[in-house]
């Protein structure tokens, strides 16, 4: 046997000379060679040394012996059974299933194979080929008893099994051979083929193409040099002789310390080198941007506005991820970033309260709502006159469906209320008090009857308005100097004797009542009463619908018809124990806690106030249209009655009988200038009336002469006004030039008095005179061509000359206007209006009517370069453009006077709605191009973004062609970034009215699938934009947005998605009832229980419930 270590030299560790089976030893004897064997520490070593030994041998006698013996062979065969059976024994638990299979398997006989017994062995703990030194080629494989039945039903490998190649070069046919994407080396190639290939809808390569300069876009270039093989070490690294002497008087740590941490110590900036990086255009901005916004956050730390736009840039940040990371960041992210930075203004400026409020508002996710509660009650304490600290306050308790209920927010209400009016009376002086606060207060009070009509109770906030009003408007001579809670003591004696209050049938005020307690109601006022319902209730239970359906029916019809408080008639001796139903019983103590003092100048708001909260519209040309009216307009456009309440005749009429009342009553308190206004609101109630009947308007002519007659409305340039524009409207232009033409001559003449409004009589004239068409109408596009003769034009000229000489008496005297005065007419308008743009641009603080006067003037230049020059579009924008030029640069200089700018922004306003009338009557006039009237509405969107009439002017252009590129860029632009819910909501109306027009020329009669958009992704942008509008702040609590898009989910989308969208609706308005009757729409009889009990829960009014509902069917 041959030894452990067969070795014989002198440097071997061991020292032993060995001996063959032909040699013996010569150095060593026998004995002494293994002595160290012997040693306990070493006992188990002689038996690893006896394997080894024979492994040696068998290896050597497998190169001598060419075949095995039978002998052999059946052995190994033996023992590799035997492991078989051993390991079976071991895993028997495994397979159970199959155990009479791989019996049969186990026992079947093994393909006799000539192998070396000790390489079958041995080869089984092997993987390479490599390990086995004494493989003969012919040996080298392996038999796989476990076999892939997937071969067999695939008919081929599975590519992984496969070995792969890829080509490290590309060959070009003629050309010299290049390694792929003009990589040098092997290792860089290997680390390129690795990386994943993005495809072109990925985040970063939209970026990329969309935003990126054509040059990067470009392919590489071949580089023209090779490689080098070597590196080249730069001559300064190279050792210097004289390198020493400059380190002479060095301190040594300098020696250990990079450049940068040395100029670091020394307090000096580094210079670094600017990397290649290619940025896109966009992230190129954002970085210049973002730095912009550091440097000012330490120039400028007292600037809140500058914090504020800052936090808000982290969402376009948001949008575009960094070009070197291209990671994709989560809101919560960028939400934690905002806190962030929040906090660091906060302690910059520690007392401001904007910053605290817009902290706690990013702090609400974050935060408990107790903690946040508490932390603007101390805000409060510390800051009781914030009237914005307050607004957010109230929306907070508003709209926490947890702690909500209508009866906690009425006392929040009253708290706010009371504690204003308090600093209003003096009572309170502890802080300052802001502008305006009794108009803040007014507002806070409209809030809350908002709120008690949006969770069912109108009858309370009809109530509220009636005392408010009655307290203020009809307040009796002797109590005016009195303390308001005395007023309100003796004001409760009149709510409590059952006369008529204030807008119904027969009222004549608290002070008549005062004066003449013991006179009885007339039989006009005995029979004042709501239309009855019970013949409409029958209707609907005749129809026999499901319960859910009933309900819903009901519970609306009782809700449009009860919206005035019930009390009882004494003269017929009902008491209130007569009352069915105890909620539409509003006793004084309901509303006596929201009661204040309004001053004088601020009463006919008030009653404008009530007129808007009952749905008339009563706004002046400068005060913004409000919101509701707004999106009613919406829903008339695009003809989405479904979304709105359904009413019956009698009830319409009984409101509109309480809105004359109203008006008329307002009249005998009101005079001046008030009078004035409520006169044209009358004028207006008239003509909606027959409007809305689809009458002839004559009797509306004799109505609105019988006005005219009175001695205060008789030489009223507004009234006359109004009236003609009415007429205008009505379809009546002929009559209104008759009216103009003797109403001028008359009126004009006296400057004294409203003289801002000549300027407007001429203009109206000469646009009935050219029959152009009204600007309250909607907009509509129509290619009607309009027949305009030489002698209209000619007429027109005439009239502007009158205006310009102020000849009014030689309206009808054509001859009197020559040539020559024509063109001195033409210079002094000019003149004119030059010398109105320098006035105003000295002095911008006018009056409304001074504003309204510079307007009607502008106007005036305009139409008289249009009618000159032969109705010439261009000399007429000429002349608006130059108009629009001046108040862009007014606007830009009075930013801060919020005044000042909102008089600019209306007169801007009605400079684009000019230009768009003259180029839409000049298309109806000569064949031209739409890219006038387009570029005009698209410059009026980027201005006012949210404008219904632009919008509709916009959407009207684009309707014809049925392609909507413009119309999605604009709203994928804006949604999101507009803090109004109109633009919103004008999207998803105009989506809706495009795919019914697209089913309508699809299927025509035949009755359309319900969910014929979503398949084709409509209803996917419909969610993108509402979802974009609610993750606004701002928008997030509006529950028009929340009924529309429950509606488009409910008709278009999917239930199991408006199911979701319902709890989140009530999570945003939790006092919204309309919502709680879309969910009952949603889920039908399922949870019909369970949401009237939240609702009774949280206090919102059920007109009918559920019990009443089961006897009325049964």
């Amino acid at each position: 046997m041959n030894p452990l270590f067969p070795v014989s030299t002198t440097n071997s560790l061991f020292p032993v000379s060995l001996c063959s089976n032909d040699t013996a030893s010569v150095t060593n004897p026998p004995e002494v060679k293994l002595d160290w064997l012997q040693n306990k520490s070493f006992t188990n070593i002689p038996c690893e040394v006896q394997k080894l030994q024979e492994q040696k041998e068998d290896s050597t006698l497998i190169q001598e012996i060419p075949e095995f013996s039978d002998e052999n062979s059946d052995n190994n065969e033996e023992k590799t059974e035997s492991r078989k059976r051993k390991k079976k024994k071991k895993h028997k638990h495994k397979n159970k299933k199959n155990k009479s299979s791989k019996r049969e398997i186990s026992r079947s006989p093994s393909p006799t194979v000539k192998m070396k017994p000790r390489i079958m062995e041995n080869q089984g703990n092997k993987v390479f080929i490599e390990e086995l030194p004494y493989l003969e080629p012919e040996d080298a494989f392996r038999i796989d008893r476990k076999s892939n039945i997937h071969n067999w039903k695939y008919e081929s490998l599975y590519k992984g099994h496969i070995a792969s190649f890829s080509n490290l070069f590309q060959y070009t046919l003629g050309g010299e051979t290049i390694l792929k994407g003009g990589e040098t080396t092997m290792k860089d190639s290997k680390c390129k083929s690795k990386e994943k290939m993005k495809r072109y809808f990925s985040r970063e390569n939209k970026v990329l193409t969309s935003q990126a300069p054509l040059s990067h876009l470009l392919p590489k270039k071949v580089p023209d040099n090779s490689p080098s093989d070597f590196l080249s070490v730069p001559l300064e690294m190279h050792s210097n002789e004289n390198s020493s002497s400059k380190h002479v008087g060095v301190d040594v740590r300098e020696k250990l310390m990079d450049e940068n941490t040395s100029h670091y110590i020394r307090g000096e900036g580094v210079a670094k080198e600017e990397k290649n990086i290619c940025l896109t255009e966009t992230e190129q901005r954002l970085n210049r941007k973002t730095a912009e916004f550091n440097s000012r956050t330490r120039t400028e730390p007292h600037n809140i506005d500058m914090w504020l736009q800052f936090i808000e840039f982290q969402d376009f940040l948001f949008k575009y991820p960094e070009s070197e990371g291209h990671f994709k960041i989560t809101k919560a992210a960028v939400m934690e970033k905002k806190i962030a930075i929040m906090r660091k203004a906060m302690e910059v400026n520690p007392g401001n309260i904007t910053l605290k409020l817009e902290y706690l508002q990013l702090c609400r996710g974050a935060m408990e709502a107790e903690e946040v509660n508490k932390e603007m009650e101390d805000l409060i304490f510390h800051n009781p006159t914030n009237i914005t600290l307050w607004s957010q306050y109230l929306m907070f308790n508003q709209s926490r469906l947890v702690s909500f209920s209508v009866s906690r927010m009425c006392k929040v209400y009253q708290k706010c209320i009371s504690t204003l009016v308090k600093y209003q009376e003096g009572s309170l002086q502890t802080h300052t008090l802001p502008e305006n606060l009794s108009s803040e207060i007014l507002g806070i009070f409209v809030k809350l009857c908002m709120f008690l009509k949006e969770a069912g109770h109108k009858e309370r906030a009809v109530a509220a308005f009636q005392a408010l009003i009655e307290l203020n408007v009809f307040c009796p001579e002797r109590l005016k100097s009195a303390d308001r809670t005395d007023k309100i003591i003796i004001l409760e004696s009149f709510w409590d004797s059952g006369v008529p209050r204030f807008g119904e049938e027969g009222a004549k005020g608290w002070s008549f009542w005062m004066d003449n307690k013991d006179l009885l109601p007339s039989e006009s006022e005995r029979s004042w009463k709501e239309p009855s319902v019970d013949t409409e209730e029958q209707t609907i239970l005749q129809g026999k619908h499901a319960k859910w359906e009933t309900w819903i029916q009901i519970e609306t019809l009782r809700e449009s018809v009860h919206w005035l408080p019930w009390k009882p008639n004494l003269s017929d001796g009902e008491t209130m124990d007569d009352c069915e139903d105890v909620d539409r019983l509003v006793l004084f103590e309901d509303v006596s806690h929201f009661l204040f003092c309004v001053p004088e100048d601020m009463r006919y708001r008030l009653l404008s106030e009530f007129l808007t909260f009952l749905g008339f519209e009563c706004y002046s040309l400068r005060e913004a249209e409000q919101e509701n009216s707004k999106m009613m307009q919406i829903i008339d456009i695009f003809g989405l009655e479904d979304l709105k309440k359904s009413s019956f005749q009698e009830e319409k009429e009984f409101l509109h009988k309480f809105i004359g009342n109203i008006i008329q009553q307002g009249l005998v308190k009101f005079q001046g200038v008030h009078h004035t206004k409520l006169t044209t609101l009358l004028l207006r109630f008239q003509a909606q009336n027959e409007n809305s009947e689809n009458t002839d308007f004559k009797k509306f002519k004799k109505t609105a002469r019988n006005i005219l007659k009175d001695p205060q409305n008789r030489n009223s340039k507004t009234v006359w006004l109004e009236y003609c524009h009415l007429l205008s409207n009505l379809g009546g232009q002929g009559d209104s030039v008759e009216v103009l033409e003797t109403a001028i001559p008359m009126l004009c003449i006296n400057n004294t008095v409203e003289k801002e409004c000549v300027p407007t009589f001429y203009k109206n004239l000469v646009e009935n005179i050219l029959k152009i068409p009204v600007d309250d109408e909607m907009f509509k596009f129509s290619k009607k061509t309009v027949m305009i003769n030489a002698e209209l034009v000619k007429k027109c000229v005439h009239v502007l000359s009158c205006f310009c000489d102020s000849r009014h008496g030689d309206l009808k005297n054509l001859e009197s206007t020559t040539a020559v005065i024509k063109l001195k007419s033409r210079k002094k308008l000019e003149e004119l209006l030059n010398s109105l743009l320098q006035d105003y641009e000295k002095d911008t603080k006018r009056s409304e009517e001074e504003w309204m006067c510079f307007l009607a003037t502008s106007q005036c230049c305009a139409l008289f370069e249009f009618v000159f020059s032969d109705l010439n579009l261009d000399s007429a924008l000429c002349v608006l453009n130059k108009v629009q030029c001046k108040l862009f640069t007014l606007s830009g200089a009075h930013v801060e006077d919020k005044d000042v700018n909102q008089k600019i922004d209306h007169c801007l306003e009605q400079i684009f709605r000019y230009k768009i009338r003259i180029i839409h009557y000049h298309m109806s006039v000569h064949h031209s191009s739409l890219s006038p009237l387009r570029e005009t509405v698209e410059a009026a969107l980027e201005i006012f973004p949210d404008h219904v009439y632009f919008l509709n002017v916009f959407t009207e252009l684009e309707k014809g062609c049925m392609v909507f590129g413009r119309i999605d860029r604009f709203f994928g632009h804006h949604i999101g970034r507009v803090s109004s819910p109109v633009l919103t909501l004008f999207a998803v109306a105009s989506l809706i009215q495009r795919q019914k027009q697209r089913m309508d020329l699809i299927y025509g009669d035949i009755e359309t699938p319900q969910s014929f958009m979503s398949c084709n992704g409509l209803m996917n942008k419909i969610r993108s934009y509402l979802d974009k509008s609610l993750e606004n702040p701002k928008t997030q609590h509006c529950s028009f947005l929340w009924n529309v898009y429950l509606y488009c989910e409910r008709n278009y989308g999917q239930n199991e998605r408006a199911g979701g969208l319902f709890y989140r609706s009530l999570q945003m308005c939790p006092w919204v009832k309309d919502l709680y009757l879309d969910g009952v729409n949603i889920f039908k009889d399922s949870k019909l229980e369970e949401i009237t009990d939240l609702m009774l829960e949280k206090e919102i009014r059920v007109q009918i419930p559920l019990e009443e509902i089961d006897i009325l069917q049964s």
